[in-house]
């Protein structure tokens, strides 16, 4: 097995023609001989043998580094988006899964790069290599999913879906033992536990300030939280998409709570007692972790609640920044914004505009201040958490004194294709995690 590279590659290198090397592409490597030739225009050529072993294409334009500590070339990067499951509709909605798998596939193919859809079934571990998807356009309208092999990629984007399928045993298995393979990068792991985050956050005295009262629910807790605020939300501390959440609210001249309950089924509560509305609603917590969360007095735009969504993403250079900022309106009557449960979105800029009456100096300083937010948030849940995460979506309330407020963190935000903002801000939505896996594996993206 022989690698040919360009002799310009190894200039201020002291590697002798001839010698023997490991070559790496993804989790497969090989002792190989090594060749060095004046004239070659490629970065790398492999001999037939190895780029069968290897599982490095032709028609691909990969990179090429150095590791002189291990006497190692790295071909790659290798990145792997992994699902649970391959959607292959004829026709699909633009804001599905499915439309945002065939445009990161898209996207990877006029990168430097092998990036791949891959799910656990396809994976073989014995030879490291597994079974991956590419997008290949037959129409405007049409086109297939191409299969092929390849190594265990050097960096894996994690997009499962949704929390019950992330609980799945084939999910949590094959997530446990790509995270155990040295060398391979695994980033946005797992969704956020509303508790742990609390916690976290909570223990910077500077985000303190942000965060609204948040206690685990239990009958003490409930009944302290309701005497001490206007407002309270009782939400699944593993919960998603608006769901399972109650408003609650206590009476302070006759001591009942009144709870509020559903979205297209508005359910109502009425209970003496915090530990009497706890029974009513414990068909909905099931014995579920629940916290009970302060509720904050939001200023309302064309009189309905709303807050802010910004995806915030690394870069090919590992930075933070905001790469989507826009604003979700509950639907009337409702305090719950998130679109699956009826809300809208509308252009921060138009909102922000309206609620601080078209003061530009104050509207640039709450943007900063939601920048330099955001930025904390992600600077102190990454370093404590054990997992690396290359985006989050963080949910930001304005209070009718002009206080932010942060009301959540996902650490899966879904992305949509079809957006009313420009299709800039969608491919950069989409590009952003890429460039940070290339980024991830120690290669370039094709920016830097």
């Amino acid at each position: 097995m022989k690698i040919t590279v360009p002799k310009r590659f190894f200039q201020n290198l002291q590697i002798e023609p001839e010698a023997n090397i490991t070559v790496r592409a993804g989790m497969i490597s090989v002792p190989s001989r090594l060749e060095i030739k004046r004239d070659l225009a490629q970065p790398f050529k492999l001999s037939p043998d190895l780029a069968q072993f290897l599982h490095v294409k032709k028609d691909r334009r990969m990179q090429i580094r150095y590791d002189k500590n291990e006497n190692l070339l790295q071909i790659g990067p290798f990145i792997g988006i992994l699902v649970n499951g391959l959607p292959n509709k004829s026709e699909y909605n633009p804001k599905s899964l499915q439309a945002e798998l065939i445009y990161l596939s898209e996207i990877g193919q006029n990168m430097p790069a092998e990036i791949f859809i891959f799910t656990p079934s396809c994976i073989d571990w014995p030879s490291k290599t597994t079974r991956g998807y590419v997008y290949k356009r037959i129409t405007a309208n049409n086109g297939v999913w191409v299969e092929s092999r390849y190594p265990l990629p050097d960096v894996v984007y994690d997009r499962i879906p949704s929390r019950a399928i992330e609980a799945r045993e084939n999910i949590k298995s094959a997530r446990r033992r790509l995270m155990k393979i040295e060398g391979l990068k695994y980033f946005n792991p797992s969704f956020l536990n509303k508790w742990k985050v609390y916690k976290l956050l909570i223990a910077n005295e500077d985000l303190s300030q942000y965060l609204p009262e948040t206690k685990l629910l239990n009958r003490i807790n409930l009944s302290h939280m309701l005497d001490d605020h206007k407002v309270v939300f009782i939400k699944p501390s593993n919960g998603s998409l608006g769901k399972g959440i109650v408003k609650a609210r206590k009476d302070k001249n006759t001591g009942l709570i009144n709870g509020l309950f559903g979205f297209q089924r508005i359910r109502r509560i009425k209970a003496d007692s915090a530990e009497q509305f706890l029974k009513k609603i414990s068909s909905i917590t099931k014995n579920k972790s629940y916290i009970v969360q302060q509720g904050i007095d939001l200023i309302k735009y064309q009189n309905s609640t709303f807050d802010l969504r910004i995806i915030f993403q690394k870069n090919g250079q590992g930075k933070w920044m905001i790469s989507k900022k826009f604003v979700r309106v509950a639907a009337p009557g409702s305090s719950i914004t998130n679109l699956s449960s009826g809300g809208r979105t509308e252009r921060s800029r138009t909102v922000l505009n309206h609620i601080f009456k078209f003061d530009k100096n104050l509207i640039a300083e709450k943007n900063r201040e939601m920048l330099k937010l955001c930025e904390m948030i992600a600077d102190t849940l990454e370093p404590n958490n054990e997992n690396i995460f290359g985006e989050l979506g963080l949910d930001i309330g304005i209070d009718k004194n002009g206080r932010l407020w942060l009301i959540e963190v996902n650490s899966k935000p879904r992305k949509t294709t079809q957006s009313e903002m420009s299709q800039k801000i969608v491919y950069n939505t989409f590009h952003r995690p890429l460039e940070y896996a290339v980024y991830l594996a120690g290669f370039r993206s094709s920016k830097n």
